[in-house]
């Protein structure tokens, strides 16, 4: 087989197009077209006996987190809308990690538990419902 010379002018154009194109791996986070979405319902709690009050609802303004792939630290939030429910737009397909605080009563430590559940997306317009994150109200 022959091979022709490439002309110096375009040698480093034929070298960076190849490695341009192998590092297009996009990690999880946001520039995608998917979406996670869930409800933040809520058990309140009577402080004194440490049973349920009886009211249970769909919290509204509840702050939800979201991590990207394996990082330490959350990487976007939101709220609740008005029946509790959430949404996390624009995402690209990866592993991620949703969750919300829950308050626990007075012998827990910092005063919240954390309620999280791990969420794949697997194709570029995926809208993936995670379950109801169920958290307390002291």
């Amino acid at each position: 087989m022959r091979s022709f010379p490439v002309p110096r002018p375009l040698l480093p154009l034929a070298i960076s197009v190849p490695l341009l194109f192998s590092g297009c791996s996009k990690e999880p986070g946001e520039g995608g077209k998917a979406l996670i979405r869930g409800t933040v319902y809520a058990v309140e709690y009577n402080d004194n006996t440490g049973q349920p009050t009886g009211n249970e609802f769909y919290v509204p303004e509840y702050r939800v987190y979201i991590r990207y792939g394996d990082g330490d630290f959350y990487d976007d939030d939101t709220r609740t809308g008005p029946n509790g429910e959430f949404e996390f737009r624009w995402l690209r397909p990866g592993s991620y990690t949703v969750f919300a605080y829950s308050e626990c009563p007075e012998d827990c430590d910092s005063g919240v538990e954390l309620v999280s559940r791990i969420v794949e997306i697997n194709k570029k317009k995926d809208e993936v419902t995670v379950p109801i994150f169920q958290v307390q109200l002291w």
